[in-house]
């Protein structure tokens, strides 16, 4: 089938939004459809290349380098949401299913007469008008398919009037075959000897920055790196370590290139804060990254994580340094008897995580004659 991937950021963002689009996209692909990603054009301050150049290298950096992606030019502004709906509805003629990361998209869809399903991870409390114009129109014919990550925004969106039969939960997903742990993985990105204690991802204090800075002063023996990051966010949490020398703020590297950190880590650290809301019904696209890698994990208690794991991981308190680098030291320690089953649970999980099968599960929510394709 021809599918259109329809969401509104610059390509070769390092969102999680950005990457979980793009990666579903691919998964889409792999099903055999012809897809085409509908999104904002790559930041030419980041990137001088000539424009077809630059959706190809933002492309090659997610590894998907087989996707046809269609961007229109220009910044974000305050009428950008309902211009880039307006320009989406004008490149749908050519396809029979759209999936989408956007209001107006899925809107603009609706519109077209096209099955369309609409991914949104909108938290509990948002009054976005666009978001409750699209929860009703789960009642309306044609009808909206709406999904999303946790039982608890389900719950919310069915309180703002969304159909419940229409709205359904979907994790988010792993490239299964980027993130598995290859039997040589090739050279360390880390200099000396561990343990390696590994974070991957934005640096955001919901995500357990202060934690891993405490639990690095408390553990001078493990050393501790942090994988990605805005660049303001580099430098807040750098001043948040100076004089640690156990720990390192490495950047973000390309998508692509994130297996080989992972791989090479004696633990994998997910201590999402409890001081957020988000930990009610967050579904972090590293998680699945990690669970496929094959290295032990250690992840916070928080609702949302619960929601997906059991005895895959260690757990930590959150917002816990202490209890953060305990966890981390038992993980390394863990003897092999028992790390090795823990270790298949969780890429078992990975596997069910796949990109592929999530896009199928997707794809199951729209029309049977499409989902049949799927």
């Amino acid at each position: 089938m021809r599918l259109a991937v329809v969401s509104d950021f610059a390509l070769g963002s390092a969102s999680a939004h950005a990457i979980n689009v793009v990666k579903t996209a691919g998964g889409m692909a792999r099903l055999g459809h012809e897809v085409t990603l509908l999104c904002g054009e790559p930041d030419p301050d980041a990137d001088a290349a000539p424009a077809a150049r630059r959706v190809q290298r933002a492309l090659e950096d997610h590894a998907e380098g087989r996707l046809r992606a269609v961007c229109m030019p220009g910044r974000a502004g305050p009428d950008r949401a309902g211009a880039f709906g307006a320009w989406a509805g004008e490149q749908l003629s050519a396809f029979e299913g759209v999936y989408a990361r956007h209001f107006d998209g899925a809107l603009a869809a609706l519109e077209a007469r096209l099955p369309t399903v609409l991914e949104t991870h909108a938290w509990v409390g948002d009054e976005n008008p666009r978001l409750l114009a699209c929860l009703e129109r789960t009642r309306g014919s044609p009808a909206l398919e709406v999904s999303t990550i946790s039982h608890r925004l389900r719950a919310y969106y069915i309180e703002r009037g969304g159909a419940p039969e229409r709205i359904r939960i979907v994790p988010d997903g792993v490239d299964y075959d980027l993130f598995a742990r290859p039997a040589h993985p090739g050279p360390s990105p880390y200099r000396g000897r561990g343990p390696h204690a590994v974070y991957a991802g934005h640096l955001y204090e919901s995500k357990g920055m202060s934690a891993i800075v405490d639990a690095a002063r408390r553990t001078p023996a493990i050393r501790w790196h942090l994988v990605g990051g805005l660049p303001d966010d580099q430098t807040r949490v750098a001043a948040q370590a100076r004089g640690l020398g156990n720990l390192t703020v490495h950047g973000r590297v390309p998508h692509a290139s994130v297996p080989a950190y992972l791989w090479h880590a004696d633990v994998l650290l997910l201590p999402v804060s409890a001081k957020d809301p988000s930990c009610n019904w967050t579904s972090p696209v590293k998680l699945g990254e990690y669970l496929a890698s094959g290295a032990p994990v250690v992840c916070s208690r928080v609702p949302a994580l619960h929601d997906w794991l059991s005895d895959e991981v260690t757990w930590c308190n959150p917002d816990d340094g202490a209890d953060l680098a305990r966890a981390a030291w038992a993980a390394t320690a863990e003897p092999a008897e028992a790390k090795a089953p823990r270790l298949a649970r969780a890429q078992s999980l990975a596997r069910r995580l796949d990109y592929a099968q999530r896009a199928r599960m997707l794809l199951s929510a729209l029309t049977p004659g499409l989902a049949a394709a799927a």
